[in-house]
This record gives structure tokens, sequence and C-alpha cells, in this order.
């Protein structure tokens, strides 16, 4: 059961302590996953007391969905400039992606929010909106220099998937560990089966 401790009104919270609870936050659950990582685990890894953690966090679910929006916190994500070919931008673009996401951090985070996606659902939509819809945009604004508007954001979805293609499927599942070089091919082979040759357009 969720514990919600009530905060004294008008006091002030230290932000030190708060950025200590996060970080001792992100190790503890990092390692253990939200549903195992406990509050007096996190108290002991931030070096606070627990009351202190539910002055600065209400409950578990909130410390939670605080640490979620401090990892993904959204950065804007623009297309590199247009001097150079569509295809070369995008493959630039797409390989500090893969290199986002395929970072241990990352694999355990998705992990972790994928494990809580029936009791949070929100913390999928925290992801969405901070790590992957800038990157959509992003895309999409590049490819509108080559296919309609309507169709831009179409292609932009098919060139994410198979940027991803089954090697981030292995690092989700534990079952491979491909190094950057294998999504630097599959962004190649992404690019060249829908056209963008990068360097061609």
């Amino acid at each position: 059961m969720d514990v919600i401790a009530p905060r004294r009104p008008g006091r002030a919270l230290d932000p030190a302590k708060r950025a200590a609870i996060l970080g001792g936050a992100r190790t503890v659950f990092m390692r253990e996953g939200f549903a195992q990582g406990t509050m007096d685990d996190v108290a002991a890894e931030a070096g606070v007391g627990k009351q202190t953690i539910y002055r600065h966090f209400r409950s578990k679910e909130a410390l939670v969905k605080a640490l979620v929006e401090a990892m993904c916190a959204p950065e804007v994500v623009e297309p590199p400039p247009s001097l150079r070919p569509t295809g070369e931008r995008l493959r630039e673009l797409l390989l500090a992606f893969t290199d986002g996401v395929a970072s241990s951090d990352s694999v355990h985070l998705y992990r972790a929010i994928v494990g809580e996606a029936g009791r949070m659902p929100g913390l999928g939509h925290l992801l969405w909106e901070a790590g992957y819809r800038p990157l959509r945009v992003a895309i999409t604004q590049l490819l509108a220099e080559e296919f309609d508007t309507d169709t831009a954001p179409f292609v932009a979805q098919q060139v994410v998937h198979l940027t991803l293609g089954d090697a981030y499927q292995d690092l989700i599942l534990g079952t491979g560990s491909p190094g950057p070089d294998v999504f630097e091919r599959q962004i190649d082979a992404a690019l060249a089966l829908l056209g963008l040759h990068h360097g061609s357009l």
C-alpha cells in the first residue's frame, strides 16, 4: 500500500536534499525496479531520513514519477542544419538517438516502466512525451523536405522502428548486447530501404 504523508504547509524544502533523494531513488529503482525498491532503501542511499523523503514527495508513486521526469527531461531535438543532404542529416539524428536509448540507464528505465505499466500507465506517457515524441517531430520536419505533410509523419514512424530493429529488442530482453555498429548498420539499411540513402537526398 502506497503511503501518503502530509506536508507541513509553508515549510521550505531543501533543493540539495531533493537532488540527493532523486539520486538515491535512481540508484535503488534502476537496481531493484520500481516495485521492489523501497523508500527505506532510497533513504539509506540518499543519506536522509524517510520522513525527509515524504516531505518532498507525498508517496512512493510521486517519487517514481519525479524520477522518470528527471531521467527523461525533455531536450529540444532540432534537425541538423540544412546545409547538408536530408539523408545525411537524418542519419546523424538517428545515430544520436540510438546512442541514447541503448545506454544502460535508458534500458533499465524502459524495463522498469514496462514492469509498472499496469499499475502506473502514466509513466509510459512521460517517456513518450520526453523522449520519443520530440524525436518523431524532428524526423518529420526533415522528411517534410522530401515528402508531403501527410506522408512525412508515417515515414518518420517507420524510420524509427527500422532504426531500433531487433537490436533494441535484444537489449531490452537481455538476449544480446549489440554495440553502436549494429545500430549504425540498421540505420543505413532503413535509409536504403526507404530510398533515403544518406548523402543522396
